[in-house]
């Protein structure tokens, strides 16, 4: 057994400090290696008080690469140990109680006149080198253990290797997982890299060492690529081809993408303002110098580098004056306040031509607000519009009218100029009356709730110094008493010239009721209504469960009663389970499908839909009921909704209201279900006992904003209708007004099985390690904290993530890392998990950590996962749970 390979730790007390003078342990064991006898070296060594080595084993003394409390594994460990010694000295590492492990030479003898297979052990210090070598030696293995360089040798004639454990680091891998073959160094070369790497002698080689320097990429133990530059020396045999190398290598990946991503961005600039149109320029008015681009030049019928590149170039191409104080005062006067602007302007060429362009600039100003540097672009205004200097009229009369919004465009002094037709209906007036009239005349706003006279638009517009954002709150004022109050939401721009002077605005308006929605847009705004209407329903049944909970805590507090804990444990679990289904539903569709079975689906259905409701609900599903391929949160929502119009369609008391589902396989013929080919379907009803629907309404029910409720968007079966008809599926309606209505699914059936996940019982999980737990709820700390000392591991608390981050990091300087992090996602006034999480993979990428969060859905753990997370760890949970991620996450579960 090989010791084991241990980072450089803080200097050992004095007590085991041993490089002033040799000394040598005597110990005295039995048959089974367990100690029997100690010296008071050896306990001094060790830091053992008198007799505290007693009955210990004898190999749990040193540091191996695996260990085991296990009495077969320790007895397994002394039987290997005891045949080397059999052999000769045996040089291992011995671990002390506190500090470095330290090189050794063991010597085990049968004990003389001993009874019974007794054994005499010495320990000693290996023999010392000359002072200087051995410095050197000291040091190299403090860079190869600790260091981020690694040393690696390879000799072709024999096939062999040896790879440093820094070098492994580098790679991802640990000792032992990579084998010691020059095979499987190349394995881990990038194929198109091969000719940069040390196997490769170079044109001519002569026989003999030469050095080596290159850069290729190598394979990480994760899979992804890792540059390492790489430098050392060849040995060439006779041949010509390399016989052996011995080297060093070290990551240099953050730079060659830095370097990468530099090269890309420059490449894509010169292709744009090289042989592109892009005409770049960056003017630096505070030294008085100027960059231009070749497109800049060619725009303006320039050769390659005869426009002088200063700041009074660029002030003679905007014709607005000769010196940068002129170009400086035309830059501020764009969009002030902003860093940036864009607008049209015309550039004077060579030759004096005008040159009209669209020009963009990012201002960096002074504290006094003088223009310091300027980065902008120009690009040639394509040729129609430059003739024109505007679009043809007829293009922007079709422009407007294509919009579906009101628009009124006014002149500076708010005289309208232009209104197209949406405009002039939701006006109740003729377009081609409105030129000449105000805008607060004709666009009069009325408060929605009060019917006080509103703001009046246009000089709203002007006075602000940016574009209003989308005002909901007023309502167009009736045109005559016999026609009503328009509620509108409406935005203003205004134009302004290069002194900020307004020229005109244009104001957008329009009716809220009459705006359209997409399938997914109808589906979001579904999802909001039902949970308004559902969260009566949740606060009912999480009482309930509270209730349970509360109870049996009381009992067990105050009359030592513990019956009811394992029904408050067992509520727990229901509450956290109709979280998790009220997440998904409130998240909506969007994941990948899956195979569910029917059973499943309207189970989980009927839990958010029913809540509070006291409807007698029956739920059949035949055994032989085939699963359907779906995505399950849109399906979930599917049954929800029919759900929640079933209970919602009751008469009141004394109705007593009962709601039937069913589902069963079927097979359907062309056309007997309208919109479905002929196939095997599953079908899924949903019946209620309601008032039914009337004859009037039939034909209307899955038109979007279709509604006969008071209170309610009808985009519900709208919603229902799309989701199941994206899945292959029809919706079948048989209703009857005073006897009730039943709605049927139809889907089609999956070709897979179910996809069931085998979930074993959580176990309590023991380990040993040390864990930092992060969050900023003293309640929840405590009783994490309480679960990790039950659980035998070392833990320290921190309440932000400042705080974790100073630990791990005060640890880390002496080397001893956390095992894992806990990381609490949010935190009140502090850093929360996931910034935390960053922190800390940049003081130590190798971090284990676990976000804790109260989100249970499984989009997004994967989120975190896909971050870099070891684990993720919903709340609330079991020590079982806790015990089961930290084995997971640190070894050996």
């Amino acid at each position: 057994m090989e010791p084991a390979s241990t980072p450089a730790q803080p200097a050992a007390p004095a007590a085991s400090r041993d490089a002033a003078g040799d000394f040598c342990a005597a110990f005295v064991l039995g048959a089974d290696g367990r100690i029997a006898a100690a010296s008071a070296s050896a306990q001094d060594f060790w830091q053992t008080g008198e007799g505290g080595m007693i009955g210990e084993a004898f190999v749990a003394l040193f540091a191996w690469e695996v260990v085991s409390a296990e009495p077969d594994f320790l007895g397994a460990q002394w039987d290997a140990l005891l045949a080397s010694a059999q052999r000769g000295i045996v040089e291992v590492d011995a671990q002390p109680r506190e500090g470095e492990p330290r090189p050794v030479r063991v010597r085990i003898e049968p004990a003389l006149g001993a009874a019974g297979g007794a054994w005499l052990a010495t320990v000693r210090r290996p023999a010392a080198p000359a002072a200087a070598a051995n410095d050197t030696l000291a040091a190299a293995r403090l860079l190869d253990a600790g260091g981020a360089i690694g040393f690696f040798e390879l000799d072709w004639s024999t096939h062999a290797a040896r790879f440093s454990p820094a070098w492994k680091k580098v790679l991802g891998y640990a000792p032992g997982e990579i084998p010691a073959t020059v095979a499987a160094w190349q394995e881990l070369i990038h194929a198109d890299d091969s000719a940069a790497s040390p196997a490769r002698a170079g044109r001519r080689p002569r026989a003999g060492t030469r050095q080596f320097s290159g850069e290729f990429r190598m394979r990480h133990q994760r899979g992804h690529w890792v540059w390492v530059h790489c430098a050392g020396v060849q040995q060439i045999a006779e041949t010509g081809a390399v016989e052996r190398f011995a080297g060093l290598h070290f990551d240099i990946t953050d730079r060659r993408e830095l370097e990468d991503s530099l090269a890309a961005s420059d490449a894509r600039l010169q292709d744009l303002s090289g042989g592109g149109p892009l005409a770049a320029f960056e003017i630096d008015f505070a030294q008085g110098t100027a960059w231009f681009s070749a497109a800049w030049e060619r725009l303006l019928g320039y050769t390659d580098g005869e426009l002088p590149a200063t700041a009074e170039s660029f002030a003679a191409a905007l014709a607005c004056g000769h010196e940068p104080e002129d170009a400086a005062a035309w830059l501020l006067s764009h969009a002030p306040g902003t860093g940036t602007f864009s607008d049209t302007a015309v550039l004077r060429a060579k030759d004096g031509r005008p040159v009209p362009v669209i020009l963009g600039a990012h201002r960096t100003t002074g504290r006094k607000g003088d223009l310091l540097r300027a980065v902008g672009f120009a690009c040639a205004l394509p040729v129609g519009i430059r003739e024109e200097g505007a679009l043809p009229a007829a293009l922007t009369l079709e422009t407007f009218a294509a919009i579906g919004e009101g628009v009124l465009v006014s002149d500076a002094a708010g005289k309208i100029r232009f209104a197209n037709a949406h405009a002039a209906r939701l006006l109740g007036a003729d377009a081609t009356a409105l030129p000449g009239r105000d805008v607060s005349e004709v666009f009069h706003l009325i408060h929605r709730e009060t019917g006080r006279p509103g703001d009046d638009a246009f000089e709203r517009a002007v006075s602000s110094d940016r574009p209003l954002t989308l005002v909901a709150d007023h309502a167009l004022a009736p045109v005559s008493a016999s026609t009503r109050a328009v509620p509108i939401v409406w935005s203003a721009r205004v134009a302004r010239d290069g002194h900020g002077r307004p020229l005109g605005a244009a104001i957008a308006f329009r009716d809220p009721e009459e705006m359209s929605l997409t399938p997914d847009e109808r589906a979001h705004a579904n999802r909001l209504e039902s949970l308004a209407l559902l969260a009566g329903g949740i606060a009912h049944d999480f009482n309930n469960l509270l209730t349970t909970i509360l109870g049996a805590i009381c009992l067990a507090r105050d009359n030592h009663d513990y019956s009811g804990l394992a029904a408050a444990e067992q509520s727990c679990e229901t509450a956290k389970g109709l979280t998790k289904q009220l997440l998904t539903f409130a998240k909506g569709g969007g994941s990948a499908r899956t195979v569910c079975g029917a059973r499943a689906l309207l189970e989980d259905a009927l839990k958010i839909a029913s809540a509070g409701s006291t409807a007698e609900i029956a739920l059949q599903v035949d055994e032989s009921t085939e699963p359907v391929l779906v995505d399950r949160p849109q399906l979930l929502q599917v049954f929800q909704n029919l759900v929640i119009n079933a209970v919602q369609a009751m008469p009141p008391p004394p109705h007593r209201p009962r709601l039937h589902l069913r589902a069963g396989n079927t097979t359907l013929g062309e056309q007997q279900v309208p919109g479905l080919g002929a196939g095997a379907y599953v079908e899924f009803e949903i019946r209620d006992n309601g008032s039914g629907i009337a004859p009037e309404h039939v034909a209307k029910i899955f038109d979007p904003f279709f509604t006969t409720k008071k209170h309610g968007t009808g985009l519900g079966l709208a919603t229902v209708l799309a989701i199941v008809r994206r899945h292959g599926g029809q919706i079948g309606l048989d209703t009857q007004p005073g006897a009730g209505t039943a709605f049927t699914v139809y889907l089609p059936r999956a070709t897979d099985p179910e996809e069931t996940a085998a979930r074993r019982a959580p176990s309590l999980r023991f380990g040993t390690g040390r864990i930092l737990l992060m969050d900023d709820d003293p309640k929840i700390s405590e009783l994490t904290a309480a679960m990790l000392g039950g659980l035998d591991y070392k833990y320290d608390l921190a309440r932000k993530g400042e705080e974790a981050v100073a630990l791990y990091q005060r640890y880390l300087n002496i080397g001893r890392p956390y095992d894992a992090v806990i990381l609490d996602l949010t935190v009140i006034g502090g850093m929360g998990g996931e910034e935390c999480f960053k922190a800390l993979r940049k003081i130590d990428p190798e971090v284990r950590a676990i976000v804790a969060s109260g989100y249970d859905h499984d989009d997004y753990a994967r989120k975190f996962l896909d971050m870099g997370f070891c684990g993720y760890l919903p709340k609330p949970y079991r020590i079982a749970e806790l015990g089961k991620i930290l084995k997971t996450v640190i070894g050996g579960g």
